[in-house]
């Protein structure tokens, strides 16, 4: 099977350096007409001539993310069209939860969580004019699995999933999908102290196909989270234990919860409920007369 992106249109936020320029130059090459975005530092610029240079589509269009509406807007009136949106930009404030100002919890909210809504609400009526449209957000270990200081990066990131999954349900009938990447990759923010031999093999190369694949039209996955680094790209589900039923009709105490703590954690038996509804049913289906 051979796929490109003739003709598709493709913003990648936070495209300057690192993760996101890597995904800017794979789309690139892939035949995409790059919309190169960053917040106006210079770096975005010379990406857009590093693709251009090599005699591919590139547009270079600085702005924050966090105005949302009016970078979407801008990028139509440019090119015409806009095909998949991928999120990428972003940055840390790291502290503590005891000494987290809110100011830091908001400025890591606004350019991850606020802006992935805000770029799939702008991009939304798009989409449905053209047929459909994909959105990729760029999330991080530290919102599957917490990192200790980054408790704003990590609501954040986590957030991501949760939008994702409701943009599967509501974008369904117009083929707007949605889905979130969980990549580790060495840029230069990053790598600083990493030895050579680590950097080789966790390149943001990497990662790109994942990404691009997720933007194409013919993928239909939606509503999923990926973990990819060094060439291995998993998908991650939730799961719950099979837990402990009680009968509310004889009323529970809390020793009942105490008494059976290791059936209530044990993940011996498992489910994967994949929506509300069945996550729901699969509880009061225990308890409901038939």
């Amino acid at each position: 099977m051979t796929m490109n992106f003739d003709d598709r249109v493709v913003l990648v936020t936070g495209s300057g350096r690192g993760l996101g320029k890597a995904f800017a130059l794979y789309l690139a090459e892939q035949g995409a007409t790059v919309v190169v975005n960053d917040s106006g530092s210079g770096s975005g610029q010379a990406v857009t001539d590093q693709i251009q240079s090599a005699d591919r589509r590139a547009y270079y269009v600085p702005g924050a993310v966090e105005d949302s509406a009016q970078l979407i807007e801008s990028i139509v009136d440019l090119t015409g069209r806009l095909d998949a949106v991928i999120h990428n930009a972003g940055f840390v404030r790291d502290k503590t939860v005891r000494k987290m100002s809110s100011e830091q919890w908001d400025q890591v909210l606004s350019v991850h969580l606020k802006a992935a809504f805000g770029l799939s609400q702008a991009a939304w009526p798009h989409f449905e004019e053209q047929g459909g449209g994909r959105l990729v957000f760029i999330s991080s270990a530290s919102g599957l699995y917490g990192n200790f200081g980054q408790a704003n990066y990590a609501a954040a990131k986590a957030g991501m999933h949760g939008l994702a999954q409701t943009i599967e349900l509501e974008g369904a009938q117009a083929n707007i999908c949605c889905n979130c990447v969980a990549p580790f990759g060495a840029t230069e923010m990053n790598s600083a102290n990493m030895p050579e031999e680590l950097k080789a093999v966790i390149k943001p190369e990497y990662i790109a196909p994942l990404v691009a694949y997720l933007c194409h039209p013919d993928c239909q996955e939606s509503g999923s989270l990926f973990e990819a680094s060094a060439g291995v790209y998993k998908k991650v589900r939730w799961e719950r234990a099979a837990g402990l039923q009680l009968d509310p009709s004889n009323g529970i105490s809390l020793d009942d919860i105490a008494d059976n703590w290791e059936q209530v954690t044990s993940f011996d038996q498992t489910e994967h409920p994949t929506e509300m509804r069945e996550a729901l049913q699969g509880m009061w289906q225990l308890q409901v007369p038939k």
